[in-house]
């Protein structure tokens, strides 16, 4: 068993536009032999499938939707999103949570994952990323 994981976190407000890349500042874990941490994206250097885990707390600036979206090498990964609706511009605190399996293929080399805020611009409060390798 390869046992590669990582943690990483972002505690201090940010602000992220429509369409950006959710920061990602701190590693709390890491035991790698197939996982790396790059800037705001975790990157698997192993062919795979890796588990993920993300839990992202923001406020908005105005009312609208929101939502995360995982993306592998600049692509949504299909069905690792969440969304909600703001009703109350700056004080509604929300908490979008997304989980699923990637798989990176042996002719693909490394693929970079990030969070990407798909929705309204947003401030995000809080992030938790986490990556494991399964097989």
């Amino acid at each position: 068993m390869n046992n590669s994981l990582i943690f990483m976190t972002t505690t201090t407000n940010s602000s992220v536009l429509e369409n950006g890349v959710i920061p990602l500042t701190t590693v709390q874990r890491k035991r790698c032999r197939s996982i790396q941490n790059g800037t705001n994206s975790i990157i698997l250097n192993s062919p795979g499938y890796y588990k993920v885990n993300a839990s992202i707390t923001f406020t908005a600036p105005a009312a609208g939707d929101i939502s995360i979206v995982l993306q592998k090498n600049n692509i949504d990964v299909p069905g690792i999103t969440a969304s909600t609706t703001i009703t109350t511009a700056t004080t509604e605190v929300r908490t979008l949570n997304i989980s699923g399996i990637v798989r990176v293929f042996c002719n693909e080399g490394i693929a970079t994952l990030t969070l990407v805020n798909s929705g309204l611009a947003a401030t995000i409060q809080n992030v938790a990323f986490d990556v494991e390798y399964l097989d």
